[in-house]
């Protein structure tokens, strides 16, 4: 009698393990690219942002307030992850002329940008209508910023040393591999 030459128990194990071993490496480069796809679209988010900012102060000599009351003078924010109000959705309707459709982060958790890891939304301030447009330093008059999903981007706090535009004090702390070190602001390209 002839035997069919079939697969070993061992072959089909061998085979099973390389096939996972393939599609892990295969998961891990999709994981690694969606992140880098978010954190292009969020800078690429933030310049749009920056440049309806520029548009409204050419228009008015001042940057829109921030906040619920969309205050000046004040340590005011507007979040896209409308975490404590609509702050958001106020700060579209003063730019919708100079932006049709604010966006918000990719992800847009439920907490600000420094609040900790995998915080992703976009928060605006703006401190200082009475001290702007021509402060005497040159700060920027604003913070327009976002938290980096990949550790390695060269957009990052730590590589860029941001700083808050109203005191000058940095985002992060020099080597910060932390969350804050991921910060990135758009006010300052």
């Amino acid at each position: 009698m002839k035997y069919a030459r079939g697969f070993t128990l061992i072959e089909l194990l061998v085979v099973i393990a390389i096939i996972g071993l393939l599609s892990s490496i295969v998961l891990v480069n999709v994981h690694t690219a969606q992140m880098k796809a978010r954190d292009d679209r969020r800078m690429m988010d933030l310049e749009q942002i920056r440049n309806a900012l520029e548009l409204y102060y050419n228009d008015n000599g001042y940057y829109p307030g921030a906040g619920a009351t969309l205050s000046w003078d004040c340590e005011c924010y507007s979040y896209s992850s409308d975490i404590r109000d609509d702050t958001w959705d106020i700060f579209a309707l003063i730019m919708k002329p100079y932006i049709q459709t604010l966006p918000k982060d990719p992800l847009n958790t439920g907490c600000v940008p420094w609040g900790g890891d995998g915080c992703y939304s976009y928060a605006y301030s703006f401190v200082g209508k009475s001290i702007s447009p021509d402060n005497p330093n040159g700060v920027i008059q604003y913070d327009l910023t976002a938290q980096l999903e990949d550790p390695n981007s060269p957009y990052r706090c730590t590589i860029k040393d941001y700083r808050f535009f109203f005191d000058n004090i940095s985002w992060c702390p020099s080597g910060d591999a932390t969350y804050r070190g991921r910060i990135y602001e758009a006010s300052l390209q």
